[in-house]
């Protein structure tokens, strides 16, 4: 689906769209625009729900009036992003929507026989799932906040953040009770997350999803939902549908271009994860190639109690690993002032250096790949040997092994000139330990052996970490650190 806005347009549309941008990008001057722009067209239903949502989750007579008297009234009060009664409007909306929906159970025999489905159980439980502490109640045409002791609570007593999750279900929930199945329909969400709790945001995401996907086939195909927001746990959360797209406003752009990114996002929602959790730890994302990498730099980083600040990123190969820098680049620039993040793959005997993506910085090995790690100085320390000492015990493992699969490949090692440094050890990695004398993975010995650089002193001779892993590169990841 494509819309255009002003001059621009958007591209790639899914069933739920979210638009990242910086403050000033213009996200909800977009919004606004598309609301204006198709608002008046017959073949649209369009919903624009402004970010300042304030007022009281309280039905208001006054608002109610106006509502009633002019159908443009509430588009228009919302259009200017200020909305002084917006909570009122939604409690009065709680109410149309239990009209539309005992409409619709009168009209329709199949759910009106279904004993199980009343108005309280797949409407009011609905929002209540949002809620902790709190509950909505139903008495006689009216509606209340209850805590668990049944106790009511006056609508102004209770927080912002569960009023606005309130306000937030119950207009996300009349749209959906709207839906017009020969038009175009669109819901405009300006950012949502506003005054929510990250967990909170995450279960407003479960419900917008749910919502969603409840809907029939012939239904879905003519809904579109737009979300514009900052909150990195509503993005993540989001990554439980199929049905996500994500696309990012910049500045002076008219242009929007969605792209599916349920794959490309699971991958790197544990990163975004809690964004307090995320300030405290100013980790540093490392998009590595394959399982063997995470393995290493997850120990690393547990081995340098505290000083390696990278939080490893998995991809499933290169070319993955491709889309996901191209991915995060653009992503990491909405969400932070300063951002910066870093991509290492192996040599895999390509020494060509590689371009940063935006603010990806992407680096290769300067060995075949991150087992050759094993058989540097710092990695054999160790093992508790040094060069010599473990070509002395090949050379006795090979005198007693003469028939072992493998012997070759160890005689070939011992007798390089580089320690293989730019050849396929895969085979024999595991192996190296074994005649070292451990029992301790090979991933456990290299990540410990980078946990233990101290940059200050770091050696950079021929077989040194700093020369297999790239002395810039190894700088650049150890040594970074940033106020993102």
């Amino acid at each position: 689906m494509e819309l255009q806005v002003g001059e621009g347009w958007i591209k790639g549309l899914k069933k739920i769209n979210v638009l990242l941008g910086r403050n000033g990008a213009g996200k909800s001057r977009y919004l606004r625009a598309l609301d204006a722009q198709y608002s008046q067209k017959p073949e649209f239903n369009i919903r624009y729900i402004s970010p300042e949502r304030a007022g009281v989750f309280q039905r208001d007579g006054n608002v109610l009036t106006n509502m009633e008297r002019d159908p443009q009234w509430l588009r228009n009060v919302r259009g200017k992003n200020q909305a002084d009664n917006f909570k009122a409007a939604s409690a009065n909306l709680l109410r149309e929507i239990e009209t539309t929906y005992l409409r619709r159970l009168q009209d329709t025999p199949s759910i009106r026989s279904d004993h199980e489905k009343n108005f309280r159980v797949e409407r009011l439980e609905k929002i209540n799932g949002l809620l902790l502490n709190i509950s909505i109640v139903q008495e006689g045409s009216d509606f209340h906040f209850c805590n668990s002791n049944g106790e009511i609570i006056p609508p102004d007593q209770i927080s912002s953040g569960e009023s606005e999750a309130v306000a937030l279900a119950a207009e996300i929930m009349y749209f959906f009770e709207n839906i017009k199945v020969d038009r175009d329909n669109i819901l405009l969400l300006d950012e949502p997350d506003v005054h929510l709790h990250p967990d909170l945001q995450a279960r407003l995401a479960k419900f917008l999803i749910g919502m969603v996907d409840e809907l029939d086939e012939n239904i879905k195909s003519a809904v579109t939902v737009i979300l514009a927001t900052h909150s990195t746990p509503l993005v993540c959360a989001l990554t439980a549908s199929n049905s996500v797209a994500i696309g990012t406003k910049e500045f002076g752009l008219n242009t929007v271009e969605f792209s599916p990114i349920a794959d490309q996002l699971t991958k790197i929602a544990p990163f975004f994860g809690h964004p307090l959790s995320l300030t405290l730890s100013k980790d540093v994302m490392l998009i590595l190639e394959g399982e063997d990498d995470e393995r290493v730099w997850q120990q690393a980083a547990r081995s340098s109690q505290g000083r390696i600040k990278l939080f490893p990123v998995l991809s499933s190969g290169v070319k993955q690993q491709t889309q996901l820098e191209e991915f995060c680049a653009p992503l990491l620039k909405s969400l932070y002032d300063d951002p910066i993040a870093f991509s290492l793959r192996d040599g895999d005997g390509n020494h060509e250096k590689l371009q940063p993506i935006g603010p990806v910085l992407r680096y290769r090995l300067d060995c075949y790949s991150i087992e050759n790690l094993l058989l540097t100085d710092e990695a054999l320390l160790i093992l508790g040997l040094t060069w010599d000492e473990f070509h002395t015990k090949a050379s006795t493992w090979m005198s007693i092994n003469v028939g072992h699969k493998d012997h070759d490949f160890i005689e070939k090692l011992i007798a390089s000139s580089d320690r293989l440094q730019n050849s396929k050890i895969k085979d024999i990695r595991q192996l190296i330990c074994t005649i070292a004398g451990t029992q301790k993975p090979w991933e456990v010995v290299v990540g410990q052996a980078i946990g233990s650089i101290n940059l200050d002193s770091m050696a950079t001779d021929i077989f040194n970490l700093a020369t297999f892993i790239g002395v810039d590169t190894i700088q650049s990841l150890l040594g970074v650190r940033t106020n993102r």
